[in-house]
């Protein structure tokens, strides 16, 4: 090799040693920088999409979309900076040697870099943050959570019960983590399709956190969002997604679960605890269960819920969770008499629940079944023992805990004990009107004073403000308690749901117990204006008022002189006017009085315990008296001997009416004092009835309406300074 060589030699080497390293060569053409500034810009933009795309109800492939672009458009930016510079003059091609030196940047875009690692170090610093429990509130002393119905994404309606069953398969599941309170179903579903925001559902059921979410059943794919909501910020504390195959669905409930345990419960309260048996593995007999679940809900449905969870076990003989489902509907049909339970329907519960416990001794559900086995037996030991284990189970079973408050208050050995279990429910279940109905009756029942009453009335009309059954519920309750003024708050409150007619019908009935007859007829009136035939209780309230004449117009008793058919109203009506022989023409076709009582032959605004006396007039006027004489002697033994097992205040009032109308004054007397005694004012007592103006001249009977008169006053004037106030108003009754 010449020494020329040589030296070339050994400046091709010195020039290859000092060309720069790939990393050097992306920093000197900035890549580094652009890369950084990109993925930071990237990564704001698509945290700002998160947090604002949601509420304002942009679709979710827009934001797909726009993480794909992200990504895709990465190495576009890396191709651009690599072939381009950012100089003094501008954007320019960079076609230098990488030997050679860059163009030199001068002003602020000099301490580009550093601004880029100082927004990177930022961003770091906030993701460990975010992913870290730094800065996160602590979990909630007393967690609560309300679990919404999930929404069906599905596009098909029928595929409701689905989505239901899935959110009420997590109240399952999360009523047995020890320390949190669930909301029961009856309360957390009261608000589907009322467009309240999940911070404001949290207030009003008083939750730490709300669980809402939305499933898409697709073929055998199953697409489930779900999101915790804090209660007191209405900010979403945690979200998840689950795309999996339909069959791993109890898998995505026990993973949602246990997130939603770790986000809202405190590590040494507990965890889910799953039972040792799984639910089933046959899909078919799932589906059949929700949908037997789902029929379950609905009183005139039994029969089809009955026939849904059996099929559910004939796809899987081993479905705990169906057997007691089943038990609970077979008895629940028995009560519900709009279609015939089939005769076995008690032993067929009673083996259900028995079956559904030796698959899973640990099912709550089947522990709650079989206590209302042994309750409806009257075994009242086995049944409570039954429900207490279905409580450590799954002390937030709602169902369990209302029925063994039932059996508790159906011994008056045990009614105290009903006492804090119906403050735990009603912190369970707020939103329940069986509940509410059943403070008001409790409070009415106990003897206390009306203002205890008026502050149970006033909880009812909060919490159920928007919920029309709910009210109409607890209305008919403090109605026929004799609690007017409340009667007549939730007439109020109902004309504000909307429901003008359950409204305009309530005020009716409550104008009546205070005797204001007047407003009863304009209320009347009002009623027919919305759509509502009020013929029938316009004719009733001109009886009450004595104005037989405009009653002839509305009854068009006439056109029924000559028939013969069971019109019971008009029999009554003519009683009063001692016209008995037309009145026995209305009767022909009521004969014999039904043995189980008065049933079907009940008179409107009346009442059914008013029309056997006025029967007995009948009789005893067209040449039956004998047949009269039997009668009554029947039902007085059968009145007194019922009001010695119960104190039903309709009972009372029959009682009382059959005793007056008999001329058996001190027993009639005795029975109405009583009644005063137990309630303010009674419902379908009228003391213009005959029989009642017999007991006039009695001093017992005087002294009483001189007490009721004061009590009606009273009443009716809290009931005008209602109507006159803009809550009541909204009748409109002027």
């Amino acid at each position: 090799m010449t020494r020329s060589d040589a030296t070339d030699d050994t400046a091709s080497r010195s020039v290859a040693d000092h060309r720069p390293g790939v990393l050097s060569r992306l920093r000197k053409r900035g890549v580094l920088r652009v890369a950084a500034g990109y993925a930071v810009i990237a990564w704001l933009l698509l945290q700002i999409a998160d947090v604002t795309f949601e509420p304002l109800g942009v679709p979710r492939w827009v934001m797909i979309s726009l993480i794909a672009a992200a990504i895709l458009g990465f190495p576009v930016a890396i191709a651009l900076a690599w072939h381009f510079e950012l100089g003094d003059r501008g954007l320019e091609r960079d076609t230098a040697a990488d030997t050679a030196a860059r163009p030199v940047v001068h002003g602020l875009r000099r301490y580009a870099d550093v601004a880029i690692i100082g927004v990177l170090l930022v961003a770091v610093a906030v993701l460990f943050v975010r992913q870290s429990d730094i800065g996160r509130p602590p979990p909630p002393t007393n967690p609560a959570i309300a679990v919404l119905p999930f929404e069906n994404l599905s596009g098909d309606p029928e595929q409701e019960y689905f989505s239901d069953g899935l959110a009420e398969e997590m109240l399952d599941r999360l009523g047995r983590v020890p320390g949190l309170t669930v909301m029961a179903r009856s309360s957390s579903f009261s608000f589907k399709g009322k467009g309240l925001d999940a911070k404001t559902i949290a207030e009003r059921l008083g939750v730490t956190t709300v669980l809402e979410g939305s499933v898409q059943r697709v073929g055998r794919r199953l697409k489930l969002t779900a999101r915790l909501i804090d209660g007191a910020t209405g900010r979403q504390a945690w979200s998840g997604s689950f795309d999996r195959e339909l069959n791993d669905i109890f898998a995505v409930q026990a993973e949602l679960a246990a997130a939603v345990v770790e986000a809202v419960v405190p590590v040494s309260r507990g965890e889910v605890a799953e039972s040792p048996v799984a639910p089933t593995n046959d899909l078919q007999a799932h589906d059949l269960y929700l949908l037997g679940r789902a029929a379950q809900e609905t009183r005139v449905k039994m029969a089809d819920a009955v026939n849904y969870l059996e099929k559910a076990i004939q796809a899987d003989p081993n479905y705990a969770k169906a057997y007691a489902a089943l038990a609970r509907a077979l008895l629940l049909w028995t009560f519900y008499e709009y279609v015939p339970a089939p005769p076995d329907a008690v032993q067929r519960a009673e083996a259900s629940a028995y079956r559904a416990l030796a698959i899973d001794p640990q099912s709550s559900e089947a522990h709650a079944a079989l206590g209302n086995v042994f309750a409806n037996a009257e075994n009242f030991s086995a049944a409570a023992s039954e429900y207490k284990r279905a409580l450590e189970i799954n002390p937030n079973n709602a169902v369990a805990l209302w029925d063994f408050i039932v059996l508790l208050d159906r011994n008056p050995e045990t009614k105290d004990e009903a006492t804090p279990l119906v403050e735990r429910l009603t912190r369970l279940d707020p939103r329940s009107p069986v509940l509410w109905r059943s403070r008001v009756s409790a409070a009415a029942e106990d003897g206390l004073a009306g203002d205890s009453v008026a502050t149970v009335i006033d909880g009812a009309v909060a919490m159920l403000a928007d919920d029309a059954a709910g009210l109409r519920l607890v209305g008919l309750e403090a109605r026929i308690h004799g609690y007017a003024p409340e009667a007549y708050r939730i007439s109020a409150a109902l004309a504000k749901t909307g429901d003008a007619q359950t409204a305009l019908f309530l005020a009716i009935r409550t104008w009546l117990l205070v005797d204001d007859l007047d407003r009863a007829r304009r209320t009347a009136e009002a009623l027919g204006r919305v759509g509502d035939d009020a013929s029938f209780i316009s004719d009733e309230i001109a009886g009450l008022s004595g104005d037989f004449k405009t009653w002839a117009g509305f009854a068009d008793v006439d056109a029924h002189a000559d028939d013969a058919n069971c019109i019971p109203e008009e029999a009554f009506w003519l009683a009063v006017q001692e016209r008995f022989t037309e009145a026995a023409l209305r009767l022909d076709g009521c004969d014999p009085v039904p043995e189980g009582g008065m049933g079907g032959l009940g008179v409107g605004l009346i009442g059914q315990s008013q029309l056997l006396p006025a029967m007995l007039r009948i009789y005893r006027a067209t040449g039956r008296g004998t047949e009269a004489d039997a009668l009554a002697q029947q039902y007085l033994t059968k009145l007194r001997r019922k009001l010695r097992r119960d104190e039903n205040p309709f009972s009372k009032l029959d009682l009382a009416a059959l005793a007056a109308n008999e001329g058996l004054k001190d027993e009639a007397v005795a029975t109405l004092t009583a009644l005063f005694e137990q309630y303010p004012l009674i419902e379908f007592f009228f003391p213009q009835l005959p029989w009642f103006r017999s007991l006039e001249g009695h001093p017992g009977y005087d002294k009483l309406m001189a007490e009721r008169k004061r009590r009606v006053d009273k009443a009716h004037a809290e009931m005008l300074q209602l109507e006159a106030s803009a809550e009541g108003s909204v009748l409109q009754l002027r």
